[in-house]
């Protein structure tokens, strides 16, 4: 009996990279949630600030918090760490510069529990450095899914998100199908997640914001592609190839949703190509533009969904990527 009273619910997993600025007030959020018998573990991930020691200082403050210091390896390399060492029947994950709304482990686990699912997931809110608002209108619905309508899901973005931070997984789970992060990679939401739905039995989505994701211009995220071109084009492509050909392989009825996330991709990554040489590009350019035109009928009558027109569209299906985004720039221009 007393084991039961003390065992961990849920261990929420941070990685700490040089985060001095906000590592504190981050935390902090985890140790206000309603639901107290879970587990913080702060995986120092070799921060070079004084990250460390505010780590250090927070585990004296609070008995539920763990630290781990380890060598740099990477934002994949400290999530894999802290799964490893997690005591939680369930875990998951924040980084180290967003916020957890109070009752949100409460009702994920809740959640979890009472419908006995391997994912539980939440929505969250997006607050940028002015402190404006976005992704802020939620339903409080729930939503319960089979292996295949979470897999559908996770594709099609209506409803669920891609990102393993507005979700916890049960432990044993991941432990059972071999579910880590893949070290090396960027795009490793993604990646992770297609394992754990391709893998759930069942998943549970519940539609209120319980995350709360600050958007930094100078985050990781953001700046990535302009410090490692090449490494985001291969990184991104890798991504979007391995997912299809996964639902190929197991839900080749479901491929409409997986095309058309490959699709979106390839606008976005198209205007980053944009802006530099084509030569720097290779070889991902060119297979984004065969794959644009072997999926052209679909390029065309999915065009809202990317929020272009058919002129638009067709341009930036065949013409040269800087040719595009530069009419484009020229056609929004302000005119005095």
């Amino acid at each position: 009996m007393h084991t039961e009273i003390n065992k961990v619910s849920v261990s929420i997993i941070v990685p700490v990279y040089q985060a001095e600025q906000f590592l504190e007030k981050s935390v902090e959020t985890i140790m206000a949630q309603t639901l107290k018998n879970i587990e913080i573990l702060l995986v120092d991930d070799g921060s070079t600030d004084k990250s460390p020691e505010i780590c250090d200082s927070l585990a004296q403050r609070d008995k539920r918090i763990r630290v781990i210091h380890k060598k740099n390896g990477g934002q994949s390399s400290a999530r894999n760490v802290g799964i490893a060492a997690a005591c939680g029947e369930y875990v998951g994950f924040m980084d180290n510069d967003d916020f957890l709304y109070p009752e949100m482990c409460e009702r994920l686990y809740k959640n979890a529990i009472d419908y006995h699912a391997d994912i539980s997931s939440c929505s969250f809110i997006t607050k940028n450095e002015e402190e404006v608002v976005s992704h802020d209108k939620h339903n409080d619905k729930l939503y319960i899914y089979d292996r295949k309508q979470g897999v559908k899901e996770f594709l099609a973005r209506e409803i669920a998100d891609v990102y393993v931070w507005t979700k916890i997984y049960k432990k044993d789970f991941l432990e059972i199908h071999h579910i880590r992060f893949e070290e090396g990679r960027s795009e490793e939401d993604w990646l992770f997640n297609h394992l754990a739905y391709f893998a759930s039995k069942r998943s549970v989505m519940a539609d209120f914001p319980g995350y709360l994701y600050i958007e930094r211009k100078n985050s990781t995220c953001r700046t990535f592609h302009k410090k490692n071109l090449h490494k985001y084009l291969d990184d991104v492509c890798y991504r979007i190839q391995t997912i299809e050909k996964k639902v190929a392989d197991t839900y080749p009825d479901l491929l409409f949703w997986a095309k058309r996330q490959t699709i979106n991709t390839c606008f976005r990554i198209l205007y980053v190509i944009s802006k530099h040489e084509r030569r720097e590009c290779e070889p991902h350019y060119s297979w984004i533009k065969t794959y644009l035109h072997s999926n052209a009928k679909m390029v065309i009558s999915e065009r809202n969904y990317w929020g272009m027109s058919l002129p638009g569209v067709i341009l930036a299906a065949y013409m040269p990527a800087s040719l595009y985004y530069r009419l484009k720039k020229w056609k929004n221009r302000k005119v005095d």
